[in-house]
């Protein structure tokens, strides 16, 4: 299958679980359990159960107006989610990375992205975007540990993720995780009152003191409804964010002409990138990242490290392969992630694809 078709069938797939996820929580609250708390009064009334529960919540045209509206939610809102952590300069400043960054969308024919640089040890590079507006933003800790060629090489990559289309689709995506997952814990808060009354936080309390009766219906019926959506999110947002990154990783190879120079980058981010832990309701965002990783927000700064100069293609070709002589199964980051492919399994395609460069050169 292209990568052209499987993006296609896993946005086929996520919007048809977002209708579903809507359907199912207009249904829950607005059928479901109106329908077993009358149900049950009237049963005990009069020994008979009248309520339709196989009825929708509410017309098929204000369905898809919801479903259209959630998801134009998701577009606004994850754009805004990840950059609120950040500010300062984008775009116009004129520092090397926004003079590279502006080089390469010439080069790749799209738009300027803007930039921001946070100022952060912390290696980091993702990229958000809505429709036509993308950012990039990149850490002055992977600036200083990159030398100019793998810094160029990663930021080809986000450049790539930007023409191939697949920004927005996967702010949208890695944000539904998240919501997904926190309407499924939501719903066990009665059990968590139960089992761990102490770590409940003050809207959780207020919610079982003066709405006991909604909380341990929506346990008890809504819960086993919501269990699969972060799973089946998860997997979709899992499926796309691999085959987007070795597509970006070709075509940052193919814009730069530096195969070696984006392998020898992620095995210094593989190297100086710690596994995060596994959390779905924030784990959809590192997604956005070059390499699984929490996305790094802060200040934003024009004050960016001197570039240092790239080492020569011998060094960099003896670099990777005494990497992945050296990799093994059990390193947590070469293993791969719920959000990207291994790698080592990017590294060997970027080192094969250098090599087929150099026979037909």
């Amino acid at each position: 299958m292209t990568l052209r078709l499987r993006i296609c069938a896993v946005l086929g797939v996520f919007v048809a679980v977002n209708a579903l996820f809507a359907f199912a929580l207009l249904w829950a609250y607005g059928v479901l359990l109106p329908g077993i708390v009358a149900g049950s009064i009237v049963y005990a009334r009069h020994g008979t159960v009248g309520f339709d529960l196989l009825q929708a919540p509410v017309s098929w045209p204000a369905f898809l107006l919801l479903v259209a509206g959630f998801l134009a939610a998701q577009t606004y809102y994850g754009y805004r989610r990840v950059l609120s952590g950040t500010s300062g300069d984008t775009g116009d400043a004129e520092h090397a990375v926004a003079r590279i960054v502006r080089r390469l969308a010439m080069t790749a024919d799209v738009p300027d992205p803007a930039v921001r640089v946070v100022d952060d040890d912390a290696p980091s590079c993702y990229t958000v975007g809505r429709l036509t507006d993308a950012t990039i933003v990149v850490t002055t800790g992977l600036v200083d540990r990159l030398d100019a060629d793998e810094l160029e090489a990663v930021l080809a990559h986000e450049i790539a993720h930007v023409a191939n289309r697949d920004v927005t689709l996967m702010t949208i995506t890695t944000l539904f995780v998240e919501i997904a997952d926190r309407a499924y814990h939501a719903a066990r808060l009665a059990r968590r009152a139960l089992s761990d009354p102490d770590a409940l936080s003050t809207r959780g309390t207020v919610a079982i003191q003066w709405f006991l009766p909604l909380v341990a219906l929506t346990y008890v019926f809504v819960a086993p409804i919501l269990w699969a959506f972060p799973a089946i999110a998860n997997r979709a947002t899992r499926t796309l964010s691999h085959a987007r990154e070795f597509a970006a990783d070709a075509a940052a190879a193919r814009i730069t002409g530096e195969p070696l120079a984006l392998a020898t980058a992620l095995v210094t981010l593989a190297e100086t990138t710690t596994t995060p832990e596994t959390d779905l309701r924030v784990a959809g965002l590192r997604a956005l990242c070059i390499v699984p990783a929490d996305p790094v927000t802060g200040d934003g700064t024009t004050s960016v490290p001197d570039l240092d100069r790239p080492i020569d293609a011998a060094r960099r070709r003896e670099r990777v392969t005494s990497w992945l002589e050296g990799t093994t199964p059990s390193d947590p980051v070469d293993a791969g992630s719920d959000t990207h492919p291994p790698v080592d399994a990017r590294v060997r395609r970027l080192q094969a694809l250098a090599a087929e460069l150099e026979g037909v050169s």
